[in-house]
């Protein structure tokens, strides 16, 4: 179990959440004017014939616009209320800012209100899910997963890199999953090439069968440490 499994998993509870067809960072746009659906993804491109039925549609629109304008006379200046001059009370004390979220115990700090913890964190302090979690999403290895976690970052730190991270789970309920590993990782400052070899390995080390946990980088020996090696 690692976090790119949970990843995955959460990939695809967002798709039937949301029941889109796209992955993130693509834009489906449906038009209805031409009839049919014109996605725009990556590397998306519209046909001609539905580029010339909106442009059709778009000069039939802007004229319908063009004919029916009718501006309205403009306002009598006497009827035209006059600004008030009056600046605000210098005396008001300002709106109280709103209360900084703190850490639960253990953590350094929080990312979209979830805690986040590092190396220097006791596990034991790290909230569990509850039993009507673990019923509505089902049994969750979370001392592996902490486990994992907590081996990620005191061997990341003994590289000289951020490894801090989140109990994963909690993120699930609010389908925020994706938003909050984007904060982490640059909380980490995770995109880096530096980085990702010293968590993941070198990106042309072996794979499947020639799979080798101790070219797999700091990732790769948690893993094994905690018996997870049939995972990769």
């Amino acid at each position: 179990m690692n976090l790119q499994h949970l990843l995955d998993d959460e990939r695809r509870r967002e798709e039937q959440r949301t029941k889109r067809w796209t992955p993130r960072h693509r834009v489906a746009l449906a038009v209805g004017a031409v009839g049919a659906a014109i996605v725009l993804g990556t590397g998306g491109v519209l046909t001609a014939a539905a580029v010339a039925e909106i442009n059709g549609f778009e000069q039939q629109t802007a004229a319908f616009a063009s004919a029916s304008d009718t501006s309205p006379p403009a306002p009598d200046s006497a009827a035209v209320p006059t600004p008030s001059t009056t600046g605000a009370d210098p005396s008001a004390s300002p709106a109280p800012a709103a209360a900084a979220v703190e850490p639960e115990p253990g953590g350094i700090a929080t990312i979209l209100g979830y805690t986040v913890y590092d190396e220097t964190s006791d596990l034991a302090l790290i909230p569990r899910p509850s039993a009507e979690f673990v019923e509505e999403w089902g049994d969750v290895d979370v001392e592996t997963i902490l486990m994992q976690n907590h081996l990620d970052a005191v061997c990341m730190a003994e590289k000289g890199f951020k490894a801090a991270y989140v109990a994963i789970w909690q993120t699930w309920e609010n389908g925020d999953t994706f938003d909050v590993v984007d904060e982490l990782d640059a909380f980490n400052d995770a995109r880096t090439p530096g980085w990702e070899e010293a968590m993941w390995g070198a990106p042309d080390q072996p794979l499947g069968e020639d799979y080798d946990w101790k070219q797999a980088g700091c990732h790769g020996a948690s893993v094994h440490a905690t018996g997870m090696d049939d995972a990769n």
